[in-house]
């Protein structure tokens, strides 16, 4: 039996849009799309490149803006990357935010990404996060990733590496705001239903209990 990972949903709950990173970042009128995650090379597979690729092709647009959160050696490696293709208006680095802080992050966000490129990315909790915070999620379509979002319920499944289907995605996302909107609420509630600490911790006792007996 697997044991998946928990997210605290009383932490990462539905809330009001956080005013002062509204005001920060000028996300004022605009849907806030949403990365976290480490910016190092350890991290390489959680496909920022892909991300910035996908914006540019979406450049024209002046409704939304990417807001990335994470920290590490590749950082200005990104920001220059944003700088040369002109995204600085659209793309904003928000450096390292801790744990407790994290959830005003979520609350401004409409949508999140994760559009990681191999199996290296084994699970996503930040996926669980964003769920768990009512906001839709578009991410990779690998193993692990999948078993926590489903398609076209709680978010979006994405091609590892694909520019244009994440471009697809984005805007599928951004014309169909009610929709968003309800794949948020369900991933609230597939949270609630599945992925609490409560939730995985009764699974992991049921899992020791089961051993005990046999032993």
């Amino acid at each position: 039996m697997a044991i998946p990972c928990g997210v605290n949903h009383l932490l990462f709950k539905p809330r009001f849009r956080d005013k002062a990173i509204v005001e920060k970042y000028e996300l004022f009128d605009k849907n806030v799309i949403l990365f976290v995650g480490g910016l190092d090379k350890a991290h390489y597979f959680k496909g920022i490149n892909v991300l910035i690729q996908a914006i540019k092709k979406l450049s024209s647009r002046n409704d939304f803006v990417v807001l990335i959160v994470g920290e590490g050696d590749l950082r200005s490696s990104y920001e220059s990357l944003v700088d040369t293709l002109g995204l600085s208006n659209k793309i904003k680095f928000a450096g390292y935010v801790p744990d407790n802080l994290l959830p005003k992050f979520y609350s401004v966000a409409d949508m999140f990404v994760l559009p990681s490129i191999d199996k290296s990315e084994a699970f996503g909790i930040v996926s669980l996060e964003a769920m768990s915070s009512s906001v839709p999620v578009i991410a990779a379509d690998l193993p692990g990733v999948r078993s926590v979002v489903d398609k076209m319920k709680t978010g979006l499944l994405v091609k590892p590496g694909d520019v244009d289907n994440l471009v697809n995605m984005i805007s599928y996302l951004l014309k169909n705001p009610k929709l968003a909107k309800t794949m948020g609420k369900a991933g609230r509630e597939k949270v609630i239903k599945k992925y609490t600490w409560e939730k995985v911790g009764y699974m992991l006792d049921n899992v020791i209990s089961s051993v005990a007996k046999k032993k």
